[in-house]
């Protein structure tokens, strides 16, 4: 096994490691991850539909989020996901599945921060090569949002992201609704035991890689 960075290391030395022993993501297992993804999402439609089919007002049970999360099957609320870059995992075959309409991806503006919109729409394409919605599509609010599925550099099991270095979803996620499930996706070799943790930063609520998907233990690792 290779050895990661120290306890001591930066969240720069932490991205120049992963870059140097990065390799590209199996076909096997974007499937997995993206299988897993749609389990998670198909159980979470059957719950709402099944507690919409009893009649249980939803702001009595015992989860106080699943208000927002019934939303997704009642088409209030979107799942924001994201376009890959050339080394990230793909999630284009989860729309495929679930069905475009269902998703929101972002855009980056000339300035300022990013923006969100249908996932469905005339495209162009971002400096880094992947596709994003044009200057004038429709522009969602993040109160839109039901469940994120969330691109990063790593995770660790503490729902700890390290991302690229901008901030540009960084920032993003503080605007999500608070009780949005937040889903870092990754191979789980990129999931690490501890990355280095700053107080701005949004933890993950759940990881997706090929084991599936799973709660994180904020306090674990």
């Amino acid at each position: 096994m290779i050895d990661t960075p120290g306890s001591a290391a930066s969240k720069a030395d932490w991205r120049r490691w992963i870059r140097e022993h990065s390799q590209p993501v199996p076909d096997a297992t974007t499937a997995a991850v993206v299988a897993g993804l749609r389990t998670f999402i198909e159980a979470l439609d059957e719950r709402s539909a099944a507690v919409a089919g009893h009649g249980t007002p939803v702001a009595e049970l015992d989860d106080r989020s699943f208000a927002r999360k019934a939303s997704l099957l009642a088409g209030a609320g979107l799942i924001l996901f994201y376009r890959a870059m050339a080394d990230e995992l793909s999630l284009d075959g989860l729309a495929d599945g679930l069905g475009w309409q269902r998703f929101a991806v972002t855009r980056t503006p000339p300035s300022g921060p990013l923006t969100l919109h249908p996932a469905i729409g005339a495209m162009e394409q971002h400096r880094y090569g992947f596709p994003q919605p044009t200057a004038d599509a429709f522009e969602l609010q993040p109160r839109h949002i039901s469940l994120a599925l969330v691109p990063g550099v790593a995770f660790d099991r503490r729902g700890t992201r390290l991302g690229h270095g901008v901030g540009y979803f960084d920032e993003l996620l503080t605007r999500l609704p608070e009780d949005c499930p937040r889903i870092g996706v990754a191979p789980s070799e990129l999931v690490f035991d501890r990355l280095p943790c700053e107080p701005h930063d949004v933890p993950m609520t759940h990881l997706a890689t090929q084991d599936g998907v799973i709660a994180v233990d904020p306090v674990g690792g």
